[in-house]
């Protein structure tokens, strides 16, 4: 059984954040799919036809445009920011912000595949299947330089780079060798320490340091000369230092890291120190090539600005910090400063670098258990380790189509055609705040006793769930448009532009399925039921009304969006369709939609099949469905009970500082 997640019993150690989670099932309550059919024929047995859906948007929508040919090749690669904007032509501007459209006409379209992730999800979530789609690729790290003694990562980190002894920080050069591996050469000691500083005040023009406080300033390395060392408090400091002064006794790198601006009101960097090392010597250390591997899936988007996209410091000749190793090991902790960034190495982990997925159950890894689950079955797979290593999906999902008789000044929420919006930062998921992320099992929700990715998988800590976001109430065009024309203009990177569709749009699709079992139809439309009107609902019989969430923004209360006008079609092929050619005047199809009896049973078989155990159980009234009910009820929260905490909170201060923990959806 996994560990179950506690909500702080004090509200002052509870988080809020625009998502929760829906927890994961157990592994012993995993359901499997049924047999799968042949594919190469339409079984008596199973069922064959398609869904007719509206989908109507309930909150500003927007879906990026696709690129055509010419444009992909100029701006593909790129990520739509403001800065990159004004290096391309209007009329290129315009195309790839726009939504995703039709081309003949400009008539906005929803991707059948947006639809298919959407829907997906939801069947995931509530068949009991596995956890897919998750990468181990990214490595988490994580710094503790300046965490109280009651934070749960400050032993962990002194831990890894001081273990009782002192001065274990060294600093060498990176050296890469012919089959790949890589050196560090270390640096020769300065007056019998390892590596000193000097004050930035000290530093000449000459030398041509970009100093702290200068907007353009980044991490440097600069050969140098100094001299006269001094004790100060517990570092030692250069007090003369050029660019090639020969009465200077040393020869060495002046190293420059962060500037510590961030959560910083004053403006100014609370950093006056840089790091001198010395030359390089013959001795050298090799690094360890797991540790590598795990340092550069593990680059942060700080990293890969300052220093290298692909290998971070990892260039030879550039200075670099680590851990000396015990005798006869490699290094395995190394970075661009003495106070580096070191692994979450959870027990079991052999030492390497943990990622997201060893905190996800085996059984519940697609990589690892072979055994088809229901949205499998239903959607197909790739890569699997069973004996068919792929399979098709056996659900087809047409593009969203708008209604015909919506006129074009009622679609957009910018009348002006070549109108842009600019919406608020569009922040990445940020899994190393465990304190989210994994199961806290704390009932205080003490910071000290706060899991974390250095636990033990599986039997301290688990991840959450499946993350979706909460839908907003009020949402409009005005509080989807960012206001501080400052902010955006001092962080064009951070910003992007969109041309979203007005709330009250309506779409046309189509949910074509093949040799569908009565429960794998009957868990479709148990979930197309969610998303309609309460009123019309047939199967989830209460009072909330819940949403869906498609696009972008979803932080920000956009793309809520209702499924409407169900229909269901089946198809007689048997009885009909090949015994005859025609219908009076049409062809004869062998579809037919009065079939409200039918789909009732299909559902209650669904149910019969996953509460296999309890079937006269509520499927409502199940604690992990419930979590889900509660994430899409609509129209959902206010958005300041449910917004991304800020490390600059004019009245909080930094909202992080103390780790408040997530609580349960049912608790917000």
């Amino acid at each position: 059984m996994n560990p179950r997640h506690i909500t702080p019993k004090s509200k002052n150690n509870r988080a809020f954040a625009p998502y929760n989670f829906v927890e994961l099932p157990d592994e012993n309550k995993l359901v499997v799919a049924q047999q799968l059919p042949n594919s190469n024929c339409y079984e008596k047995e199973r069922y064959t036809g398609y869904i007719e859906c509206t989908l109507v948007t309930e909150t500003p929508l927007y879906i990026r445009n696709g690129l055509i040919p010419d444009d992909f090749k100029t701006f593909g690669d790129l990520s739509c920011n403001h800065q990159e904007l004004e290096q391309v032509t209007s009329e290129e501007q315009k195309r790839w912000t726009d939504f995703f459209n039709n081309p003949a006409n400009n008539r906005p379209i929803i991707p059948g595949s947006s639809i298919r992730g959407m829907l997906r999800t939801m069947m995931e979530i509530v068949t009991y299947s596995k956890f897919h789609q998750v990468s181990g690729n990214q490595k988490l790290f994580f710094r503790a330089v300046a965490a109280p003694k009651l934070d749960p990562l400050t032993g962990e980190y002194n831990k890894k780079l001081l273990d009782q002894e002192k001065n274990k920080i060294k600093a060498g050069y990176l050296q890469q060798q012919k089959d790949g591996s890589w050196r560090i050469y270390i640096a020769q000691d300065i007056d019998k320490h390892l590596f000193i500083w000097i004050k930035e005040s000290l530093i000449p023009d000459d030398i041509e340091l970009i100093k702290l406080n200068n907007a353009d300033y980044k991490p440097q390395y600069l050969a140098v000369r100094f001299d006269d060392i001094t004790p100060y408090k517990t570092r030692y400091l250069a007090n003369q230092i050029s660019k090639d002064n020969p009465n200077h006794k040393y020869r060495g790198y002046l190293v420059t890291s962060g500037n510590m601006m961030e959560g910083n009101k004053g403006g100014k960097s609370p950093r006056q120190y840089h790091c001198l090392i010395g030359e390089k010597t013959d001795d050298y250390k090799e690094i360890d090539h797991g540790a590598v591997d795990d340092y550069i899936a593990g680059l942060t988007e700080f990293q890969k600005k300052y220093f290298d996209e692909n290998s971070g410091v990892l260039k030879n000749g550039y200075p670099v910090f680590f851990r000396e190793p015990k005798q006869n090991e490699k290094v395995t902790l190394f970075g661009h400063n003495p106070n580096f960034r070191v692994p979450y190495t959870p027990p079991g982990n052999n030492g390497r670098a943990a990622s997201v997925t060893d905190f996800i159950p085996s059984r519940l890894k697609s990589s690892e258990n072979s055994d088809i689950d229901m949205t499998e079955a239903i959607f197909g797979w790739v890569n699997k380790k069973s004996q068919d290593q792929a399979r098709a999906g056996r659900i087809f999902i047409t593009d969203a189509i708008v209604d015909d008789t919506i006129p074009e000044d009622k679609i957009w929420c910018q009348q002006n055609p070549n109108e842009r919006i600019t919406p608020p930062i569009l922040a990445t998921p940020k899994p190393t705040t465990f304190q989210h992320y994994l199961v806290q099992t704390d009932p205080d929700g003490k910071r000290e006793n706060l899991k974390h990715y250095g636990s033990v998988p599986h039997q301290d800590t688990v991840i959450r769930g499946y993350k979706l976001y909460w839908h907003h109430k009020d949402v409009n065009h005005s509080s989807i448009t960012e206001d501080d024309l400052k902010d955006i203009s001092e962080k064009p990177k951070q910003y992007t532009k969109i041309r979203p569709i007005n709330p009250q749009v309506s779409f046309h699709f189509k949910i074509y399925f093949d040799n569908f079992t009565e429960q794998e139809l009957g868990a479709l439309l148990w979930i197309l039921d969610l998303a309609k009107e309460k009123e019309k609902r047939i199967y989830v019989k209460n009072n909330q009304e819940y949403r869906f969430s498609l696009g972008m923004g979803k932080p920000f209360g956009m793309g809520t969006v209702k499924l409407t006008n169900q229909v269901l079609w089946l198809s007689q092929r048997q009885e009909k369709r090949y015994h005859k050619l025609f219908d009076g005047n049409n062809w004869e199809t062998g579809n037919y939609k009065d079939t409200e009896v039918e789909a009732e049973l299909f559902v209650e078989e669904f149910k019969k099949y996953l509460l296999c155990e309890n079937p006269d159980t509520n499927l409502e009234n199940v604690e992990r469905i419930k979590m889900l009910l509660t994430m899409l009820s609509f129209p959902g929260k206010p958005p300041g009970s449910v917004r991304y905490m800020k490390i600059e909170h004019p009245q909080n201060k930094n909202e992080y500082d103390l780790r408040p923990v997530l609580p349960n959806p049912g608790d917000v």
